[in-house]
C-alpha cells in the first residue's frame, strides 16, 4: 500500500502517520499485539470527521484503513480531537497515528509522516455576496480584513509569513467555529483548504456563506 501511496503522491500531504519519538517497529508491534490502532482526527470534512453515529469517516480515514489492514491491524479506533491537539496528543501517546494534516517542515521536526497521499490547494470562505470583495490571498495580506483559521492549521503560519499581523488572525478550534465567525461578522473570511471549503459550501444550511474561486495559491517562501 505504501508503494501505491508513493505513486499517487502529488506534493503536500493530508494524511499523516506520525509516531512521535517511538520507532515505527515498536509502534507496529504494539498495535498488532493489541489488535487495533488509535487514530487521532479532527472534525474536518471531507478528510477525517465523525459521522452521524460518531464513527470516524472521510477520505483520509478510508486510505488509513486500507493501509493498516494491509499491515495486519484489524481495527482502527478514532479519537476525536481538536486540530491543535493532534501532534501534542500523538507525542503524549494518546493515539498512535493522526489524520487530516499537511506536511510541513515544522511538523516534520516533531513527528514522522507517511508518503503524501495527495495535494490540495487553498480556499477562502466569505459571507454571501462577498461584502469585502475578497478575491485572493493578496486581499488578505493588503486589506484590513479579519481572518478566521483553525487553531494549529497551516493557514495561520502561511498568513504570518506573508506579513499579515497576528491581530488580524483569529483562531478557532474547528471549522464550525470558523464559519460561525464569518456568518456573525466577527471575521471577514475563513482560510482553509480548497477541498474542505467546497465541501462546506455544499452542506445544508450554508447558504449564508460563499466560496471564493479561481485564485492562485499563495506563494510562501518562494513556493506555492
Amino acid at each position: 500500500m505504501w508503494s501505491i501511496l508513493k505513486r499517487i503522491a502529488l506534493g503536500i500531504a493530508i494524511v499523516s502517520a506520525g509516531i512521535g519519538h517511538a520507532t515505527a517497529e515498536t509502534t507496529l508491534e504494539k498495535v498488532k499485539a493489541a489488535g487495533f490502532i488509535r487514530v487521532g482526527f479532527p472534525n474536518q470534512v471531507p478528510y477525517a470527521y465523525a459521522d452521524d453515529k460518531g464513527q470516524l469517516t472521510g477520505v483520509d480515514a478510508d486510505i488509513a484503513r486500507r493501509v493498516v489492514e494491509r499491515m495486519g491491524i484489524p481495527q482502527m479506533d478514532g479519537v476525536l480531537t481538536e486540530f491543535s491537539s493532534l501532534i501534542p496528543g500523538l507525542k503524549a501517546g494518546r493515539f498512535d497515528m493522526v489524520l487530516a494534516m499537511f506536511v510541513n517542515p515544522t511538523r516534520c521536526a516533531e513527528v514522522a509522516f507517511s508518503e503524501p497521499a495527495y495535494s490540495v490547494g487553498q480556499g477562502l470562505i466569505v459571507a454571501s455576496g462577498n461584502p469585502k470583495q475578497i478575491k485572493s490571498y493578496d486581499d488578505l495580506v493588503s486589506g484590513e480584513v479579519q481572518i478566521a483559521v483553525m487553531a494549529g492549521a497551516v493557514q495561520a503560519n502561511n498568513l504570518k509569513t506573508l506579513g499579515v499581523p497576528e491581530a488580524r488572525i483569529q483562531s478557532y478550534p474547528d471549522m464550525t467555529g470558523s464559519v460561525a465567525a464569518v456568518t456573525s461578522g466577527r471575521a471577514d473570511v475563513f482560510a482553509i483548504s480548497a477541498l474542505a471549503a467546497r465541501r462546506l459550501i455544499g452542506m445544508e444550511g450554508m447558504s449564508s456563506v460563499a466560496l471564493v474561486e479561481g485564485f492562485p495559491d499563495p506563494v510562501v517562501n518562494g513556493k506555492p
